[in-house]
């Protein structure tokens, strides 16, 4: 037995040999290495709204608060119980200002589907660029504000006046509020109620925009107004603590006193004179002042920061009041119908701050504001004065400012001129 388990083994290494020796031979030839594959991370892409909101297969509805309309009264409408919305409304409370919620205002709601009723998201818009999300998630609700982004693009306006420079603006199918906004730029140098036929102007301003529609009118980088024969300019500059309006020669546009002490002009009835015939005495005397005509109660301003002086009776004046602006500058305001709260000697005041109304108390032949400015203590004419600036460019700043200046100049010329290039195409074409 055991010599027939030797010879098995001996035949079994033999039939080894022997299929090795008939094994292919191999090929003797390199075979090039498999190029390295990377795997790259799949990217998913997700549709976002305007709020930053990832959509995909959400569904939205846009909703308008109706008169009479609260919160609860929103949030009851998508089944949340009493006990939730005033969990809600606590959570919010330190966010989130729910007196601010008018009739008219944007909201909209998110679902998971068109088939859910329940809400995952609501947003309330407030007004076009805040908003407050609250977003229901598995275990919890987030309840935080956020804005949506605005974008400027540059444009410019140019026009003659004719009557009113609203009416220009509104000719160049301009938004009113760009009248409004130069105004403000020049109102220490235009009396912007005594324009006349040919006085002109030329601006380079920003548009806002939110998700494309237009939003509103930015700031003014540079204007030019021509009125009576003369140019003013203002050019927007802004660096550290230096920011505002200033002419070509980097002097502040805005004066140490307003043109006018209203925020509307009214009718002038009786101008600075030294010979007047004063209406109540019937005779000639000096009239320091500007009259005003205007309905008792119209607000009277401070036309500069300063102290109050006085605030009394005055007799043939009437109610009257009386601002320090610095060592130079005094104005005074006569006839009103009354002091503003916290108007007294020794108060403080800025410009353009409410002090009393428009009256016609002292000697008076009807309602009227009697104004007057007085330099080093001496009458001056407030139509006609040379206020100073209220302040300058530094002279470390104005290489940057000249700079400035001049590239906003060509800027708006070269827009002017394609624009105007734009409308004459227009015009051909609609030939």
């Amino acid at each position: 037995m055991m010599e027939d388990m030797h010879n098995r083994l001996i035949i079994g290494v033999i039939l080894g040999v022997m299929l090795l020796g008939c094994e292919p031979k191999k090929r003797t030839e390199e075979v090039p290495d498999s190029p390295n594959i990377e795997v790259a991370d799949t990217v998913i892409s997700h549709t976002v709204d305007s709020f930053g909101q990832v959509m995909d297969s959400m569904q939205v509805k846009e909703h308008k608060v109706k008169h009479n309309e609260s919160f609860y009264n929103i949030l009851s409408r998508y089944d949340f119980s009493p006990q939730q919305i005033y969990s809600i409304t606590r959570k919010a409370r330190d966010i989130v200002d729910f007196k601010k919620l008018k009739p008219g205002q944007k909201y909209r709601t998110y679902y998971a589907s068109s088939e859910d009723s329940s809400i995952k998201k609501l947003i309330w818009q407030p007004n076009p660029v805040d908003y407050v999300v609250f977003d229901w998630k598995p275990d919890s609700l987030q309840i935080y504000r956020a804005a949506r982004p605005i974008t400027t693009k540059p444009s410019v306006a140019s026009g003659e006046i004719e009557n009113s420079l609203f009416q220009a603006i509104s000719q160049e199918k301009k938004s009113p509020l760009l009248a409004y906004k130069m105004a403000n730029v020049f109102a220490w140098e235009i009396d912007f109620y005594g324009l006349r036929g040919g006085d002109s102007f030329k601006t380079l301003y920003s548009k806002k925009y939110i998700n494309g529609e237009f939003y509103g009118i930015g700031n003014i980088k540079a204007a030019q107004f021509t009125h009576r024969g003369k140019t003013y300019r203002a050019y927007r500059f802004k660096h550290g603590n230096t920011d505002g309006y200033f002419n070509q020669n980097g002097q502040s546009v805005e004066k140490a006193l307003l043109k006018m002490p209203f925020k509307f002009s009214h009718r002038i009835t009786s101008h600075f004179s030294q010979h007047r015939m004063n209406p109540v005495l019937h005779k000639v005397m000096p009239h320091h002042g500007v009259d005003y005509a205007a309905p008792i109660g119209t607000p009277v301003l401070a036309t500069g920061d300063g102290t109050v002086l006085e605030a009394h009776y005055g007799g043939a004046s009437g109610n009257i009041i009386k601002i320090r602006h610095n060592g130079t500058y005094r104005t005074a305001y006569m006839h009103l119908h009354r002091f503003a709260r916290g108007i007294h000697a020794g108060a403080n005041v800025k410009q353009g701050q409410i002090i009393g109304y428009v009256g016609s108390t002292g000697r008076s032949t009807g309602p009227h504001l009697d104004y007057r400015i007085y330099k080093n203590g001496r009458a001056v004419n407030p139509l006609t004065i040379n206020l100073p600036s209220a302040k300058s460019i530094p002279d470390s700043l104005m290489k940057a400012f000249t700079q400035l200046r001049d590239s906003l100049n060509k800027k708006m010329q070269r827009m002017l001129v394609e624009q105007q290039q734009d409308r004459i195409a227009i015009s051909q074409v609609s030939k």
